[in-house]
């Protein structure tokens, strides 16, 4: 028997290489460092840059492959690799939304969907990201969880079930969860194990994480899209049938 159309929706996102692409982030993070050694230590403009991107690029790491390069010109910095990452994470990133991912937010804000965020990864770095990209003028910071903060990652179901106390679903009205993801290693299990709606937004070819892994079933997806237009035809006609 197929089930009726939900009463109420709620969307809910990952937020690093799906509301916006996470190599931006590395790549400004290493134009961020480039910056600080050419100011405070001479080097050349995109020295330091392009040795971090090209150790990215091949897998390597960036910051132990800037540390020797860094001594084999002569520049000495005490404890290079920590002030290297502590820099990058804390760093106020240049980032922006993409034309379709602003406008499919916009739609969802305009239509009243209430939306959510449940992100893996240090306090300070994500919500830089967040204000970076602007994501509070249509995610209240109410609606936004990240892993440091709530003391457990997103395999762990409490961030979910935060949101399903604030927006019940009940035999009198039928709330259908969506979450958007992009890792099938982590990101679906609590969806689906809670009966959400899972969904895949299909790698472009810049995504960090690999998605052609094997998982088992309670990892994989329900659903799959390659542009947020998908997403915001399946809600609004969801809404309007």
């Amino acid at each position: 028997m197929e089930l009726l159309p939900p009463d109420f929706q709620v969307l809910i996102f990952d937020l690093d290489d799906t509301l916006y692409k996470e190599v931006d982030f590395v790549v400004s993070g290493y134009r961020h460092i480039d910056r600080l050694l050419v100011a405070d230590y001479g080097t050349q403009p995109d020295e330091a840059f392009n040795v971090m991107l090209d150790a990215f690029d091949h897998g390597i790491n960036p910051f132990d492959c800037l540390e020797k390069h860094l001594n084999a010109i002569g520049v000495e910095i005490p404890n290079a690799i920590e002030w290297m990452v502590t820099e990058y994470r804390s760093h106020i990133p240049m980032l922006k939304l993409s034309d379709e991912t602003r406008e499919m937010l916009e739609h969802m804000k305009a239509l009243g969907v209430p939306m959510f965020i449940i992100t893996d990864g240090r306090s300070f770095t994500q919500r830089n990201k967040i204000r970076a990209l602007r994501l509070y003028e249509y995610i209240p910071w109410e609606n936004i969880f990240i892993s440091e903060e709530m003391g457990c990652e997103k395999t762990n179901p409490a961030a979910f079930n935060e949101i399903k106390h604030r927006y019940p679903s009940t035999d009198r009205e039928r709330v259908e969860y969506v979450f958007v993801g992009d890792n099938p290693a982590k990101d679906f299990l609590v969806a689906n194990t809670n009966g959400a709606l899972s969904v895949l937004l299909l790698d472009d070819g810049s995504n960090i994480h690999p998605q052609d892994i094997k998982v088992d079933k309670k990892h994989q997806a329900k659903f799959f899209i390659k542009r947020f237009k998908e997403l915001d035809d399946y809600i609004n006609d969801q809404i309007y049938c």
